[in-house]
């Protein structure tokens, strides 16, 4: 070997490179050509095992130290790649932008007008010993929704703008039977709409990478509005045809109030967002109504009466909001969500009155209407009234970053 040792043994195998040898304890052992010298397929004299020996003795062990360390330039130090860091991602508690937002979609919107009418006409009957109408439940359909917006965030504090609108439409049927077994069936479709605008103020409470909690403080005006000129009255003596009647009623319905909530986001990735808001409402208002009614009695017989209704009354109710982002880009978000609004009134006072050409030169007696309003009192205190709205959307928004 170059080293000077005398390896012995059988050679196995070889290449162009490497060497096989059996060793004399039987193991195999692999050399490259190059640590070989040279091979002999004899034994060694004693003069090469005495020069051997002695090249393995003069072999030293060689230490070498590593070299000194060459001075570098010193590189000038860059700021550090914060891998975390994405277009999507948002300071809460930095902010200065403005979101605009715009969604539509179906609604429903059941306010307490003709059908609380109707009920309270039921238990007014029911209190004079009269037989009660048979009123079936309203049914409705949905209609369009839609609501917009804006938010203008500064720092933990939002300060937000949003009106919604909601309708759909009404459909009831009523049965009133008399004691001579005629018959009176009043049925009609009406549209119902409702239009609110809000005003509300949030502050960053809590915050962290993916969920944020803002309580909020509002202040919010509802408008709502029936039409009513398609509902008829037909009444039945036997086959006979005995009477008919037209109406028109008009409902304008003004709340307004406070309200106290929150609002929660939840962020899932850099691109989804989950917004849950959830407020409690304190209203006061009133609701006003009209009517005009036709009445033609056969042969010759025609009626024609204006009613006028007043009711004042307290609300306390909820709004529960949802929505799910996308963000498109970081500043356009697509956005789906669902939307409800409910309340229970608290009746104050409820006025009502009727005139016609019948009775304006045989007019009712001032005992007969006092003892009908107190009547009409009695029975709509003891209706419950509640007001309920809700709608799906999709929509957009889109964000203005603002100059810090």
């Amino acid at each position: 070997m170059r080293s000077g040792q005398i390896l012995r043994g059988e050679v196995v195998q070889q290449t162009a490179t490497t060497m096989q040898i059996r060793m004399e304890d039987g193991k195999i052992k692999q050399l490259t050509k190059k640590e070989i010298q040279r091979v002999s397929y004899k034994e060694p004299t004693i003069q090469e095992k005495k020069e051997s020996e002695e090249k393995l003795k003069q072999q030293t062990v060689v230490v070498e130290e590593p070299p000194l360390p060459t001075s570098e330039p010193v590189k000038k130090s860059e700021p550090e790649i914060d891998k975390a860091a994405s277009p999507y991602t948002i300071d809460q508690a930095k902010r200065k932008d403005i979101e605009l937002f715009f969604g539509a979609g179906l609604g429903t919107y059941r306010p307490p007008t003709e059908s609380y009418l109707n009920q309270t006409s039921v238990k007014a009957n029911v209190l004079s010993g009269q037989l009660p109408p048979d009123h079936d439940s309203p049914s409705y359909k949905r209609g369009l929704a839609y609501s917009m917006g804006a938010i203008y965030y500064w720092k933990k504090f939002a300060f937000g703008l949003s009106a919604n609108h909601f309708s759909g439409e009404t459909s009831e049927r009523i049965k009133v039977y008399n004691p001579n077994a005629s018959l009176q069936e009043i049925a009609g479709k009406f549209p119902e709409k409702q239009s609110s605008l809000k005003a509300d103020v949030s502050y960053l409470a809590y915050t962290n990478q993916r969920f944020d909690l803002r309580p909020s403080f509002g202040y919010s005006q509802f408008w709502g509005k029936t039409d009513d000129n398609n509902t008829i009255s037909t009444g039945y003596n036997g086959n006979e045809l005995t009477s008919f009647f037209k109406y028109h009623y008009y409902f304008l319905e003004k709340l307004k109030g406070p309200s106290i909530g929150l609002k929660t986001t939840v962020r899932q990735g850099e691109r989804w967002e989950h917004r849950i808001e959830l407020h409690y409402l304190i209203l006061s208002g009133a609701q006003y109504s009209t009517g005009n009614l036709s009445m033609f009695n056969p042969p010759n017989f025609f009626d024609y009466g204006v009613s006028l209704g007043s009711i004042q009354w307290d609300a306390k109710g909820f709004n529960f909001s949802y929505k799910l982002f996308y963000k498109w880009t970081p500043t356009i978000s697509f956005w789906v969500g669902i939307q409800a609004f409910e309340w229970k009134y608290s009746l104050k006072s409820f006025d009502q009155s009727f005139n016609g050409l019948a009775n304006i030169d045989n007019p009712s007696p001032v005992d007969q209407l006092v003892l009908i309003n107190l009547l009409l009192t009695s029975a709509s205190k003891m209706t419950p009234a509640t007001s309920k709205a809700s709608s799906l959307e999709f929509g957009v928004m889109k964000r203005f970053e603002l100059s810090q």
